[in-house]
């Protein structure tokens, strides 16, 4: 279980920095960090606005029987002064007393780099680093991206600004988009309405809460708990003590190796 762990945590540092390489396209627009692990490594490095948070994301969905399925779950987030951020993912749960499993990812602006390593029972206490290349901006425009087809019924897409709320203590601007997929768009032969809400704190660069509504899928919300503005502690952004620090190319290899011979 812990090769695959690791693997599935290289797999993603690895398509992270092609993605960077890659460069957005240039129509796209500014990623805002929720806490998440992906909108967190892609949002544009913030400097001097640090904290910490546990982002907290929660499912309902509601059958025609009346029965509702629920789902809860947490991780916790990190960014220091410098821009860094530290995100964890809960990949087992603590047996018998013991650690649970932990992945953890560290990207560091400064040094262009991301690395990652994994804590809890049976951690091979190993570190891998990749290196990020700086985005450069495309040389040439892009290429206009090909029209939807016209001839399914499209969706009505409408924005409210909602204003200025407090959350955590902090200003926060309040969006909301509606999005109504007409009859025949997607198999319905009625009009559905969906909606997704949005509270970010401009001075941060950080989304506080987000709200999805879909009578399809339910409700989703994601919000940041336990939320600090103080300085996080240096050495969250370090491996720990003990770990080797190694390339993403030589974990690879160590990986390729213990499975070879877990194989003879």
């Amino acid at each position: 279980m812990m090769f695959s762990l690791l693997l599935a945590g290289l797999m993603l540092v690895g398509s992270y920095a092609g993605a960077q390489t890659a460069g957005p396209d240039a129509g796209s627009n500014e990623v805002i960090s929720n806490g998440g692990l992906l909108h967190t490594l892609m949002a544009a490095p913030v400097i001097g606005q640090p904290y910490s948070a546990i982002q907290v994301h929660q499912t309902s969905r509601k059958l025609a029987d009346g029965t509702t399925i629920s789902h809860k779950g947490h991780h916790f987030v990190a960014r220091d002064a410098a821009g860094r951020v530290r995100v964890e993912l809960r990949m087992a749960k603590a047996q018998n007393g013991g650690q649970e499993t932990v992945m953890v990812f560290v990207s560091d602006p400064v040094a262009h780099t991301i690395t990652t390593w994994i804590t809890g029972p049976n951690a091979n206490k190993t570190a891998s680093v990749a290196k990020i290349p700086e985005v450069r901006k495309p040389e040439t425009p892009t290429q206009a991206r090909v029209a939807n087809d016209t001839t399914r019924p499209q969706p009505v897409v409408t924005t409210e600004d909602l204003g200025t709320q407090t959350i955590q203590g902090l200003p926060v601007t309040d969006v909301r988009t509606t999005i109504v997929v007409p009859a025949g768009r997607s198999g319905n032969d009625a009009p559905i309405t969906k909606t997704r809400e949005v509270w970010t704190s401009p001075d941060l660069k950080l989304v506080m809460k987000e709200q999805w509504e879909d009578p399809r899928s339910g409700e989703r919300t994601v919000d940041l708990e336990n939320f600090s503005r103080a300085e996080p502690d240096a050495a969250l952004f370090r491996a720990p003590p003990g770990y080797v620090v190694k390339s993403v190319l030589e974990s690879l290899k160590g990986l390729e190796d213990k499975l070879t011979a877990a194989q003879n």
